[in-house]
């Protein structure tokens, strides 16, 4: 009996949760933000977008023998802290369980000129499952509008436009032509001399 009982390991039923099976997120679909992370896909059944100022992360079971989530307990690192999420049986506006699927939506840390100032980072997550052992995965996230996984610098200074514009470009038109001649003039030198 003790054998069996050491044996169940990681798959120990988690008596506390209502029975099920706790697991742990597959460690390679950590540490990324929703912009970082390979596969973008927004999907009206799962959290929907992309939205103006949320992430929509999606976490897949990948084994049909896992069953579906009954829960999940998901990790975040922000600017301002840990942030601990958690997703159950009962919908809510930002989150949902949807069988072997689940998803939830998390501010995107924009900027109001759409940097990423205090993205929400995945550090770790669990859930308890109706099947069997194994690791569940990120299965693609929906990136607020605006968010890139590198996030450019602020464009500063004045804008230019009508009259001004035109002025730069035609100044700008000049020096390069001024450094075509000039680059034709050494090359002829060169082949004078």
């Amino acid at each position: 009996m003790l054998a069996a009982v050491i044996g169940l390991g990681s798959a120990a039923p988690a008596w506390g949760s209502g029975g099920g099976t706790t697991i742990n997120i597959d460690p390679a679909d950590t540490g990324t933000t929703a912009a970082a992370f390979g596969t973008h896909r927004c999907d009206p059944n799962l959290g929907g977008g992309p939205f103006q100022a949320e992430d929509v992360w999606v976490f897949a079971l990948p084994a049909a023998q896992q069953g579906n989530f009954t829960s999940l307990t998901i990790e975040f690192a922000t600017e301002g802290g840990p942030v601990t999420e958690n997703i159950t049986t009962t919908p809510a506006g930002d989150r949902a369980i949807v069988g072997n699927r689940a998803w939830i939506r998390t501010p995107a840390g924009l900027s109001s000129t759409g940097e990423l100032v205090n993205p929400f980072a995945l550090t770790n997550a669990t859930a308890v499952i109706t099947g069997t052992d194994g690791t569940f995965d990120l299965a693609q996230t929906c990136p607020a509008s605006g968010a890139s996984a590198s996030p450019s610098l602020p464009v500063t200074g004045a804008a230019f436009s009508g009259p001004t514009l035109g002025k730069l470009t035609a100044v700008g038109g000049s020096l390069i032509m001024v450094g075509l001649v000039l680059l034709r003039a050494q090359r002829r030198r060169r082949f004078v001399a």
